[in-house]
């Protein structure tokens, strides 16, 4: 149950992220995530964020019956607190106020360092559980990784082009993960190393 309401808010998410994108007409290569939540469609993002939010919230809460080593409560801890984290983002976007300033992007770098943390250390316990998973989420890491240099080359004219970036990456591995949790969870065969 936990995980399929995970992987439903997960999904709603980018649905949400893309409807206010074209209702506002905003660009998705310079506009950043936090002008989403400025105009008349703001509740929509909002919303999008806090679904975010309660499908780390959800994830943390399933993975409790999956330990896999010493780094696995460690990980569930990172997943929640960037769940909490992603629900402040909600909050401080809808009521910061309107002037550009690299203050207001703050939260995302926390939520940023949370889950990529989370990432490297559920890696171990997600490729005991399951190849094929350990597989996925390794090449999700890979990419986060990647995105993290990548951050320094980022002008103000491609900063929504970067932040859409990070969150594909970031909103495909939730899918990912809890979609093959969810399968293995249901008995379906795999190649399980656990």
């Amino acid at each position: 149950m936990l995980l399929r309401l995970a992987l439903s808010a997960t999904l709603l998410t980018p649905i949400a992220h893309v409807i206010v994108l074209w209702s506002e007409n905003l660009d998705a290569v310079t506009s950043p995530i936090i002008d989403l939540s400025r105009g008349p469609f703001a509740w929509i993002h909002s919303t999008g964020l806090l679904w975010f939010g309660l499908a780390h919230l959800c994830l943390a809460a399933a993975l409790a019956g999956l330990d896999r080593g010493k780094l696995w409560p460690f990980a569930r801890t990172l997943v929640a607190a960037a769940g909490v984290t992603l629900v402040y983002t909600a909050w401080f976007f809808a009521t910061v106020p309107d002037s550009s300033s690299t203050v207001e992007n703050d939260p995302l770098w926390i939520v940023a360092s949370l889950i990529g943390i989370a990432m490297g250390a559920l890696q171990p316990g997600l490729s005991r559980i399951n190849r094929i998973l350990g597989l996925y989420s390794a090449v999700f890491l890979g990419l986060w990784l990647w995105l993290v240099p990548l951050a320094f080359f980022v002008t103000d004219h491609w900063i929504g082009a970067y932040e859409r970036l990070v969150g594909i990456v970031y909103v495909s591995w939730m899918t990912g993960v809890v979609a093959q949790l969810i399968r293995l969870e249901a008995g379906s065969p795999s190649d399980t190393t656990a």
